[in-house]
């Protein structure tokens, strides 16, 4: 039977979130020992077209991948993505989560994403003990939702559309009136149109692609929780607490002092309570909540020990054109989105000076730790370099890694692209990264050479084989071609 999901398609994409390097870096870290990545085995429940589980399967060819979805088109487009790229380790399969058992095996990581919130109470049931009953023993379960009390926001402004849509359903004209009332409501000079959060999850609305908002917002089941009532339920089918998919959502971020102390002294020492207090102060709209198995011991925070079993990584680059790594003077360094870090700890700068000369490239802690000695000419300091990784871990500033980056941070004089970004580069605009993100290759100058980087070209044949596509002298493309791959390095597309 055709789903709303038929009729209209929900655009999928790579969610770097839901990679099981992420999932298994985190389950290090609280003492458990899940399955390596490149022969693991991954299940994701509503995997649309499979854009999120294809990149994965086609990094990892040893694993085995099984994306299951209602939607007979998503499915069938997968399929067809699948046999062009001619990955062999990878189903996707027709079928309602509540037809689905443990005979469809056993799975190290279990995907939900974007499905718990928008399903009936009997499915959203389903999901959890469907999770529980074929996940390893030592597997990790990704579950995101709609969270309160910010999902409240949402909430409001979904009832002031479906109200002002009446019983408009098709696409264009459900999309058009839930625009207009949300631009009504941005347009208000003074009150409730002032509140900052109010407005952002305005401006979010607005920004929002048409089939996202029809399946999300206007979708006909909207069921946000509070955390610690998602837990509750997860509990009931033998599940329980990891961590969050990104762990530096869990840290007080820039919550007044006070109110911290005060949310430590209530939450008792209970990590849930402590999180469910920040939800409320943070006004939290969505978690993306990592699951284990009920019966595993863990602790409260993550051991910082286990650090010595990652790989390390930052976008964050230092301020200075060269940073002053001598004791006492305060170097900072600055990440994506608002994240960064001050220091005058000689170790620490060495370490961040280091991870920021090689990204997107990873550290291994052993190397990190080689190298920041010899930088600082200090004495290694194993337990030292593991606090310094959870610490900047927590504050988003690094990532930790379970298994080495497969991208290359140099641009070689024969410049290799990915398989797979190659093959898209071909046939679109979108391009997995190999750090399972998107970018998009809006130039069709930057596509072709995506197409040309197999490693059979030099800078000369590349600027040539442009030239003779675009019809431009090779000189005016030299400079742009570097820039190019400088660019497709940094982001993670270049591989060795």
């Amino acid at each position: 039977m055709p789903t709303l999901y038929d009729e209209v398609l929900y655009p999928n994409a790579p969610f770097a979130q839901t990679h099981p390097d992420r999932l298994a870096t985190l389950a290090i870290l609280f003492g458990m020992d899940p399955a390596p990545i490149h022969r693991c085995r991954v299940l994701e429940l509503g995997c649309g077209d499979g854009e999120n589980l294809i990149p994965m399967a086609f990094e990892n060819p040893a694993a085995q991948f099984l994306g299951l979805d209602a939607a007979a088109v998503a499915i069938r487009a997968g399929k067809q993505e699948i046999a062009t790229l001619g990955v062999t380790n990878i189903r996707l399969e027709h079928m309602d989560i509540m037809d689905a058992g443990p005979d469809i095996g056993t799975f190290d990581y279990v995907i939900a994403h974007g499905l718990y919130s928008w399903v009936p109470e009997p499915v959203r049931d389903k999901l959890l003990a469907l999770a529980k009953a074929v996940l390893a023993p030592h597997g990790v379960a990704f579950v995101s939702y709609n969270a309160l009390p910010g999902g409240r926001l949402r909430q409001m402004f979904r009832d002031m559309m479906l109200f002002h849509l009446g019983g408009a359903r098709e696409l264009d004209p459900r999309i058009h009136g839930a625009r207009e009332i949300v631009q009504w409501f941005m347009a208000c000079p003074a009150g409730l149109g002032e509140s900052g959060l109010l407005r952002a999850q305005a401006e979010s609305i607005m920004e929002r692609h048409p089939q996202v908002l029809y399946h999300d917002e206007l979708g006909e089941v909207y069921h946000p929780v509070y955390f610690q009532e998602f837990l509750a339920h997860a509990a009931r089918f033998g599940l329980q607490f990891l961590c969050e998919a990104n762990y530096h959502d869990t840290q007080h971020g820039m919550l007044p002092a006070a109110a911290v102390a005060q949310v430590d002294r209530v939450a008792g020492g209970n990590r849930i309570r402590r999180d469910q207090y920040f939800d409320f102060l943070k006004c939290r709209m969505f978690r993306q909540t990592l699951l284990c198995h009920q019966d595993i011991v863990l602790p409260d925070a993550p051991i910082a020990e286990r650090a010595r079993l990652l790989y390390a990584s930052s976008a964050a680059k230092p301020v200075s054109a060269k940073p002053d790594l001598s004791s006492g003077v305060a170097e900072e360094f600055r990440g994506g989105h608002g994240s960064g870090v001050t220091t005058a700890h000689p170790f620490s700068k060495a370490v961040m000076q280091l991870l920021s000369e090689v990204w997107p490239e990873t550290l291994s802690f052993s190397g990190l730790l080689a190298s920041a000695t010899q930088l600082t000419a200090e004495d290694a300091n194993p337990a030292g370099l593991a606090d310094i990784l959870i610490a900047t871990y927590a504050a988003g500033v690094i990532e930790l890694h379970s298994e080495a980056a497969h991208c290359m941070a140099r641009v070689s004089q024969f410049p290799v692209a990915s398989q797979l970004a190659r093959s898209q580069a071909r046939r679109g605009r979108l391009i997995t990264t190999t750090r399972h993100t998107t970018i998009e290759a809006a130039d069709e100058k930057v596509r072709l050479l995506l197409g040309l980087l197999d490693g059979a070209h030099d800078f000369a044949a590349l600027a040539r084989q442009l030239g003779s596509a675009l019809q431009m002298p090779e000189a005016d493309l030299a400079k742009g071609i570097q820039a190019n791959l400088a660019l497709l390095a940094d982001m993670g597309v270049l591989v060795a």
